[in-house]
């Protein structure tokens, strides 16, 4: 299995990197190999599964789409490990899930606004507090976990985000995870704005699909921002949201966290 620094390059399935690696406010950094984070898995090779299984003891997988997401493009079985239906958004949206026949893209909000609604909308930010609590949770004595969406961007991200949180990661370093999307997004999203003007669409429609394969700061923070305005940080949301206590935030911190080194 290949990596690139904290992204691991497989063959079919794309997004794919660790959060292993990365340092907490407190100098701690996160145990590699556990917290995995990807694109959906429909397209994963057997050398894929086999890289999953032996690289990482993988044995839980949270799949992010709705149902019409995944019935239409099924993960990929990794022998051993749990695959775990939990839909952020129970049915389509707009610019986030990519199941067939969606509505027209001029009735949905700009991305960034779809943002803010992951926070402040029912039953979305239930939803993602309830896959974090899923993350807090995991028996990391028996392999790693990995969530995903479809292309890993959104839906992922911002769980990821909110589990750096958690372990206490500054947020520029949060940041800095969301845009490496961009490293195989970016050509996905100039390929689909591409797309709508070849076939005569509008420049608004090529725009919005852009902004559906792209990771922007603005996106994020967002979200961010609407947690601030509504709650104060991110600890607070997801303990006020889903009810997760202080007493799952600790034993996850002890699971994941490395101690600091000591200086000589």
């Amino acid at each position: 299995m290949k990596r690139d620094g904290r992204r691991i390059l497989l063959e079919g399935i794309d997004n794919c990197r660790d959060l292993g690696g990365l340092q907490n406010a407190d100098g701690q950094k996160i145990r590699e190999g556990l917290l995995l984070r990807s694109a959906h898995l429909y397209h994963a090779t057997e050398k894929d599964v086999l890289d999953l299984k032996e690289a990482f003891s993988l044995c839980e997988i949270l799949d992010l789409r709705n149902l019409d997401e995944q019935k239409e493009q099924p993960d990929a079985p990794v022998p051993g490990a749990e695959h775990v239906e939990m839909p952020i958004f129970p049915q389509f949206q707009q610019g986030i899930t990519h199941e067939k026949n969606l509505p027209p893209y001029e009735l949905y909000p700009p991305m960034a606004e779809i943002y803010t609604r992951f926070i402040t909308v029912a039953p979305q930010n239930q939803n993602f507090v309830r896959a974090v609590r899923r993350v807090l949770t995991h028996d990391y004595d028996r392999g790693a976990v990995l969530w995903h969406c479809f292309g890993g961007k959104d839906r992922c991200g911002m769980v990821a985000a909110l589990t750096l949180s958690v372990l206490g990661v500054p947020y520029p370093t949060i940041m800095e995870d969301y845009m490496m999307t961009n490293i195989v997004g970016r050509s996905k999203a100039e390929n689909a704005r591409r797309a709508v003007l070849e076939r005569g669409g509008p420049q608004k429609e090529a725009d919005f699909e852009y902004d559906a394969n792209i990771a922007r700061e603005s996106f994020l923070n967002n979200a961010f921002d609407a947690i601030r305005e509504n709650y104060g940080d991110p600890v607070t949301f997801l303990k006020e949201v889903g009810g997760i206590t202080e007493d799952e935030i600790e034993q996850f911190r002890k699971r994941i966290l490395e101690e600091p080194a000591v200086r000589q």
